[in-house]
């Protein structure tokens, strides 16, 4: 009061008033501090070449004919945004798929070129071969076929060990095995023979058989 006494209220409490020494608060100093931020956000997406860039301003201030999105916790989307994680998954795996169906269709077209200079016989033992290994029989399926009789075998050999009767097992992995080196040798033996039929000017020693 004007004696310099503590006034107090009806109810008997010290009567206070706060007094602000900082402007941290203030929407002034709030939209200053953004603008800082987005600023040298912005300078060092450029110094990395990335294109998007930030504002402190609103979508009206920015001209921008959208709504902007509510603020929301980590666990308020977290089925949602598991659910849009699954899609992108789908979708990757899909374009995979395709992508992997493209090399597939082109690698059938060169056997299908390469077909033409295959022998009578050879053409039938392929033929045999293809029965035998239950695959068409290309560079990129007999591939497939090793690493998959790789691994069949190495967990049959796990089973062996740990006693188990895998003789059968055994026996068809081993037969397996050897027409898929009889079909390796013969694709080799045919891409070599129409290479050199082909190409006659190319250095065969300098060339591997992926090349070929």
């Amino acid at each position: 009061d004007s004696h310099g006494n503590k006034t107090k209220t009806p109810a008997g409490n010290v009567r206070n008033r706060k007094i602000w020494l900082v402007d941290w608060d203030k929407k002034e100093k709030i939209t200053e501090w953004r603008h800082n931020w987005a600023v040298s956000v912005n300078q060092v997406l450029e110094q990395k070449n990335i294109p998007d860039q930030i504002s402190e301003k609103s979508f009206v201030e920015q001209g921008i004919a959208d709504t902007p999105m509510q603020h929301e916790g980590i666990n308020s989307k977290r089925h949602e945004r598991k659910a849009f994680n699954q899609q992108v998954k789908t979708y990757r795996k899909s374009q995979d798929g395709y992508k992997n169906m493209q090399e597939k269709v082109i690698n059938r077209g060169h056997l299908d070129s390469l077909s033409k200079h295959f022998s009578f016989n050879e053409k039938k033992v392929v033929k045999e071969l293809s029965h035998e290994l239950k695959t068409y029989i290309s560079l990129e399926s007999l591939d497939d076929k090793r690493r998959m009789l790789f691994n069949w075998k190495n967990s049959t050999l796990i089973k062996h060990a740990v006693g188990e009767d895998v003789t059968k097992q055994l026996l068809t992995i081993n037969q397996q095995e050897s027409s898929l080196k009889k079909a390796d040798e013969l694709l080799n033996k045919v891409v070599n023979r129409t290479t050199k039929k082909l190409y006659p000017e190319l250095d065969f020693e300098q060339t591997t058989a992926a090349e070929r």
